[in-house]
């Protein structure tokens, strides 16, 4: 990708606002933010509102009320009454039993049976377990919701999935602690809460850029004094894999959430395996094309850098894109980072 200008956005041209108290201590606060959106997944609080204020600390609060599998006792469900029971015919004693088992649906009636079946199928499941690169792999089972979006939300960060035909959805995540608690939310309040432990979460850096709809924005890597283009910018155009990290020959880019979702709310993480290395420096780069979709319009996006020790650090970004005639440039948007300096580790 051929680049025709650069913008340096100059101080005072856009605002950021440092999000104080941003970690989150546990899965209960985003929890229970989730559960008071009782109408939509939609509701939850927005990371790229367009009128910025700084991110204020989210308090301990009530665990989200999971949803609840149903598990009817169908042995009892299907006790027959003693009025409903026919009479005892003497000769025919094996009779008698078979109308006392529990496949009697012609005298309980068709409307007892299929509630609890159907509750139960309807049922979201969420579940989750540890890969390498301090990644979660889910599988989201939503069997009445096929074909739905749904927002996940992780630790302050959250983008917009899909199931398929089948209500399923498979997604792999990288990790913003060590217990990380993921929420899927879907538009009609349903969701579902899985918690995975992180065994090698300490041994990685992780840089997040995360915007609604057609911002234009993302995110690039320049390891070890690279250039742009050359193997050491991981950027979407070079995106590099889990396995590099792993091995601890360098950082990765994932990119989160569907496009194809009108309005959708979309990510991009950079992962760095700082536990493998003690010297060098890595400059963390936010920019944002100037595209027909974009010119002349409000921007918003949010930065959530996490390191090693959990210790977490969020920017809110709101800035109004260029007109129109300098469609095509790029604009490099200042300080959203820190840039990761092993050697003072």
């Amino acid at each position: 990708m051929s680049r025709v200008k650069q913008i340096v956005m100059a101080a005072g041209t856009f605002s950021v606002a440092l999000g104080i108290g941003f970690v989150m201590q546990n899965g209960d606060a985003l929890a229970s933010r989730f559960g008071s959106d009782s109408d939509t997944a939609e509701a939850a609080p927005e990371p790229v509102a367009p009128d910025v204020a700084p991110v204020e600390q989210v308090a301990d609060g009530p665990s989200l009320p999971i949803p609840q599998d149903v598990t009817a006792d169908l042995a009892g469900a299907v006790s027959l009454p003693q009025t409903a029971r026919p009479p005892e015919p003497a000769e025919a004693p094996v009779e008698l039993a078979a109308v006392e088992t529990d496949d009697a649906p012609s005298v309980l009636g068709p409307e007892t049976m299929p509630e609890p079946e159907t509750a139960q199928s309807c049922n979201i499941l969420m579940e989750g377990s540890s890969s390498e690169a301090a990644m979660v792999a889910l599988t989201v089972s939503a069997p009445c919701h096929t074909e739905s979006p749904f927002v996940l939300h992780h630790q302050g960060m959250m983008f917009t999935a899909k199931t398929d035909a089948d209500g399923t959805a498979a997604l792999t995540v990288p990790a913003l602690a060590e217990i990380s608690v993921f929420i899927a939310a879907f538009p009609d309040g349903e969701g579902s809460v899985s918690t995975v432990t992180v065994p090698d979460f300490a041994a990685f850096d992780r840089a997040v850029l995360q915007w609604r709809g057609e911002a234009g924005v993302m995110l690039s890597a320049y390891e070890f004094g690279a250039g742009y283009g050359e193997a050491g910018h991981i950027s979407r155009e070079n995106l590099a894999s889990a396995d590099r990290a792993a091995a601890g020959d360098g950082g990765f880019l994932v990119q989160l959430g569907d496009a194809t979702v009108e309005d959708a709310f979309l990510a991009e993480v950079y992962t760095f395996p700082s536990g493998q290395h003690d010297d060098g420096d890595i400059q963390l780069i936010a920019e944002a094309e100037i595209t027909e979709g974009n010119c002349g319009q409000e921007v918003a996006a949010q930065s959530i850098q996490v390191f090693p020790d959990g210790n977490t650090l969020a920017l809110d970004l709101s800035v109004r894109m260029p007109d129109c005639e300098a469609v095509g440039d790029y604009l490099f948007l200042q300080n959203m980072f820190e840039d990761l300096t092993l050697a003072s580790r």
